[in-house]
C-alpha cells in the first residue's frame, strides 16, 4: 500500500498536546525523505531532556535495522502490526519500545485507478496521530540516522489491502510509555465514520511511491 502524507502543519497541535516547538516541515512526506515524530526522550540525553516526557525527532521515513550495511535501506517504510515484534527488521526498535507518532494534516494512498488518490482526513479537522516504530542507526563514519516506519493493519472495509494505525487521542501519551508486552493493545482499526476519505484525481507531476514487495 504506497502512501504519502501531508504533516501537521498547525504547531499549536505539537504545543499543545506536546509542549514542543517544531521545524518547518515539507508540505508532502515521501517514502526514503525525512519526515518529523514524537517519541519519548532517548536515554542517551542529558537530564534536562530526559526528564521531559515528549521528544520531536527528524528523521527518515524508512526504517534503518541495526544490521543495516547503507542508509538507504529499502521498504521498510511500513511495519505489519501482526508481526513487526518478530520480523527481522523491526523486532529491534519493538521490544526497545522505540515507539513514536507522527502528526498528518492528511494521508494519500493509492484509489481504484492509477489515475486516482485517495485523500484520508479526520472528520473534526484534527491531524491524524499515526503510530510508529523509530530506530537510531550508527553509520560508518560515526554519524547516527533516526529513520521511523508507520505500523498498518489488515483494512477493516478491505482485508486483502492494509491501513495505516491511526490513534486515539487518548491513547497517544500511553502508546509512547505503555511497556513493551502492552504495545499491541493499542494497534487497533480506527472507526471509519470518523474519518473523511475522498477520491481525488492524481497531479501527474506528482508520483505515488513504487510499491514495496510483497511479504
Amino acid at each position: 500500500m504506497p502512501i504519502q502524507y501531508e504533516p501537521a502543519s498547525d504547531v499549536r497541535h505539537f504545543a499543545e498536546r506536546f509542549g514542543l516547538a517544531t521545524p518547518a516541515q515539507p508540505s508532502i512526506v515521501r517514502p526514503g525523505t525525512q519526515g518529523l515524530f514524537i517519541r519519548r526522550p532517548r536515554g542517551d540525553r542529558d537530564d534536562s531532556v530526559i526528564a521531559a516526557r515528549f521528544e520531536a525527532a527528524e528523521g527518515r521515513w524508512g526504517l534503518v535495522p541495526l544490521f543495516a550495511k547503507e542508509r538507504d535501506y529499502p521498504y521498510t517504510f511500513e511495519a505489519r502490526g501482526e508481526t513487526a515484534a518478530s520480523e527481522r527488521n523491526f523486532y529491534q526498535p519493538w521490544k526497545r519500545g522505540h515507539r513514536c507518532v507522527v502528526l498528518a494534516d492528511a494521508l494519500y494512498r493509492r484509489g481504484d485507478s492509477e489515475h486516482t488518490v485517495v485523500r484520508v482526513t479526520r472528520g473534526d479537522g484534527q491531524p491524524l496521530a499515526m503510530a510508529g516504530l523509530w530506530n537510531g542507526w550508527r553509520a560508518p563514519d560515526g554519524e547516527c540516522v533516526e529513520s521511523f516506519a508507520l505500523l498498518t493493519l489488515p483494512a477493516v472495509e478491505q482485508p486483502s489491502q492494509r491501513r495505516v494505525v491511526f490513534l486515539r487521542d487518548a491513547w497517544i501519551d500511553d502508546w509512547l510509555h505503555c511497556p513493551v508486552e502492552e504495545t499491541a493493545a493499542y494497534l487497533r482499526p480506527y472507526d471509519l465514520d470518523k474519518l473523511v476519505r475522498r477520491e481525488i484525481v492524481r497531479d501527474p507531476g506528482i508520483p505515488l511511491p513504487e510499491r514495496a514487495p510483497a511479504g
